[in-house]
């Protein structure tokens, strides 16, 4: 008896005989003999599994990764420091099974000339290239990412050969130009001097120092001020030869706080034990060399990521861990999802993809020489593959121009 009469006759009825007829005894003992492959565990065990398994992955990175901090001391080369409290770990989970690194970073480097008066700049671009970090090269002047674009921040000396300096800064693309621009025309007496410090997301950080004042008169004096990068531009340094002081922004508005910090107007970005920190100066109007600032008294209130741009700029190596790269290193940095770290020493900057296996990592290691006199004054980030190609892109263009010129 088939499935269609056995149901034709319940549709009738009773049935006339035994229901398990031979056909359907023969079925019913296939399938106790074939059971289902697909047994399910109760739901609270597969999520009791997982929970288990998250605990798990968390324990481990916790363990790998107990990072701490370091002293820099680029312009007097000290030995790296412990700081004796270790910043958290945020690594991505994507990075533990893909170690290939695919951020990239521009670097920006102040080298001051032999007396100190005056800098020049430079800006130098490493990005992922057939899965390898490549060092793409550097060009003039200080690009840095701000949004979606960069800035241009160079020197612009002074028309009359005096040696002085101010910085300006143009959007890429934008049509202004720096060309024959300077502060002194309205003002041919003034000797000042303007050093970059730290460029970072929408932040500059200057040192000005000024040795004759626009009456003419001996005013020998240093000021260090805060700035938002657009506030350089041309049209607004040669109309107001005060702007970065006018336009200067406050600690506690840089930060978005309250807290101690109401009156702090004056205050630099420095690197200092492996991170960029507020310092302060003990006393307005002293006349001091960028090395100095380092020695001034750090703001304990941290600095947030929208100054730095860096996620908080924490080290995701520890001390020991960057000696074993390089013994020589006097600072480091690792990139925002911890795939790449920048090491710098007296006469180099080295760039180590150091997730990947030993060997792998050696072989690419990349080296970039930079001069005594050098120091730098920006590291920014890209991990996002859209920036990253844009990055590539734009510096392509401005290392074709670079050579051309």
């Amino acid at each position: 008896m088939n499935d269609k009469e056995l149901f034709e006759q319940l549709e009738r009825g009773p049935l006339t005989r035994d229901g398990f007829d031979e056909a359907l005894r023969r079925r019913i003992n296939e399938s106790l003999d074939k059971p289902s492959r697909k047994v399910r565990r109760p739901r609270f065990v597969r999520w009791s599994a997982i929970s288990a398994a998250c605990l798990l992955i968390v324990a481990v990175a916790v363990g790998l990764w107990s990072w701490k901090g370091f002293n820099s001391g680029q312009e007097n080369n000290q030995s790296l420091v412990v700081n004796p409290t270790p910043a958290s770990s945020n690594a991505a989970s994507d990075n533990e099974i893909n170690p290939i690194p695919h951020s990239a970073v521009v670097i920006g480097l102040r080298e001051d000339s032999q007396d100190g008066t005056t800098s020049s700049y430079r800006t130098l671009l490493v990005a992922p290239q057939k899965e390898r970090i490549t060092y793409m090269g550097s060009v003039k002047g200080i690009w840095m990412p701000y949004g979606s674009n960069f800035w241009n921040i160079d020197a612009v000396s002074d028309p009359q050969g005096k040696g002085t300096q101010s910085l300006q800064a143009v959007r890429y693309g934008a049509k202004t130009s720096r060309e024959d621009a300077s502060m002194n025309k309205d003002s041919p007496q003034l000797r000042r001097t303007e050093k970059l410090l730290f460029a970072g997301n929408a932040f500059v950080s200057i040192l000005q120092t000024t040795n004759v004042n626009e009456n003419g008169i001996a005013d020998e004096k240093s000021q260090v001020w805060v700035n938002q990068v657009p506030s350089l531009e041309p049209a607004i340094r040669i109309k107001d030869i005060y702007s970065l002081e006018r336009n200067h922004i406050t600690l506690a508005k840089a930060i978005e706080t309250n807290q101690a910090v109401d009156n702090i107007d004056q205050w630099a970005i420095v690197r200092d034990s492996g991170k960029w920190v507020a310092k302060q100066p003990a006393s307005e109007s002293v006349l001091v060399d960028a090395s100095d600032i380092r020695e001034w008294d750090t703001i304990s209130i941290p600095l947030t990521e929208k100054v730095t741009g860096n996620e908080g700029d924490k080290l995701a190596l520890t001390v020991d861990e960057i000696r074993s790269f390089e013994p020589n290193a006097i600072d480091a940095y690792t990139s925002n999802n911890e795939e790449v770290a920048v090491i710098v020493t007296g006469n180099s900057i080295r760039l180590l993809p150091y997730r990947l296996e030993s060997r792998e990592m050696a072989e690419q290691a990349v080296s970039i020489p930079i001069a005594a006199n050098e120091s730098v004054v920006m590291v920014q980030w890209a991990v996002e593959q859209s920036y990253v190609n844009n990055w590539k892109s734009w510096f392509g263009k401005w290392l074709t121009a670079s050579a051309e010129r």
